[in-house]
C-alpha cells in the first residue's frame, strides 16, 4: 500500500504561508495609499489631502474598504445657500511631503542638538579631569610655574599656590560638580 505525499505538501504550504504572514510587522501595515491628482500611487503615513474618493487604503482598513464620513445635513441647510467664506479662514493642511519635511527636519535638528550636548559634556569632562589633575598635582607639592609678563617662567612660591589651590578648588566645585 502506498501513501500519497499530497496532504503533507499541502500542509507545509500552509504552514509556510502561515509563517509568511505572521512575519510582516504591524508598523508596515499603517499607511495611507493614494491616487494624487496626476493619477500616481501615493504611500505615506500621514492622511492625504486629496479627495477622498481618491483613498485606496487608510491604516486598520483592507484595501477598499475606506468610505469616508460624510457630515450630516439638516434638509433646510442643504437647500440653503453655502455660507460666505470668512476672512480669516483656517491655512490648508501640510500635504504629506510637507509634514513628512517638518518631521524629518525636527528629527535632524533633534539629533544635532543631542550630539552638541554629548560633545559638550565630553569636553568638559576631559577640562575637569585636566583640572582635577592639576588641584592633585599642586597639592602635593608638584612645581608649578607661571607665565611672567616677559613670557619668561616664575616658580610659584608657597603663597602663590595656596591661591592657586583655592583658585582651582573654586573651578572644580563651579564646572565639574
Amino acid at each position: 500500500m502506498q501513501r500519497s505525499s499530497a496532504p503533507c505538501l499541502l500542509a507545509a504550504a500552509l504552514a509556510a504561508a502561515f509563517a509568511a504572514v505572521l512575519a510582516v510587522p504591524a508598523p508596515a501595515l499603517a499607511y495611507w495609499q493614494w491616487r494624487d491628482a496626476n493619477g500616481h500611487m501615493v504611500y505615506s503615513d500621514v492622511p492625504p489631502s486629496t479627495a477622498a474618493a481618491r483613498i485606496l487604503r487608510a491604516p486598520g482598513r483592507h484595501a477598499g474598504d475606506f468610505q469616508p464620513v460624510q457630515a450630516a445635513q439638516p434638509a433646510d441647510a442643504a437647500m440653503a445657500a453655502p455660507a460666505p467664506a470668512k476672512a480669516s479662514a483656517r491655512p490648508a493642511a501640510p500635504t504629506p511631503e510637507e509634514a513628512f519635511q517638518k518631521r524629518r527636519e525636527a528629527s535632524l535638528k533633534a539629533a544635532a542638538e543631542e550630539a552638541r550636548r554629548e560633545t559638550e559634556a565630553a569636553e568638559r569632562a576631559v577640562r575637569c579631569a585636566q583640572l582635577r589633575n592639576y588641584a592633585t598635582g599642586l597639592q602635593q607639592g608638584m612645581r608649578a610655574a607661571v607665565a611672567g609678563p616677559d613670557g619668561s617662567l616664575q616658580h610659584l612660591n608657597s603663597e602663590q599656590r595656596q591661591a592657586e589651590i583655592l583658585k582651582t578648588s573654586a573651578n572644580l566645585e563651579k564646572h565639574c560638580h
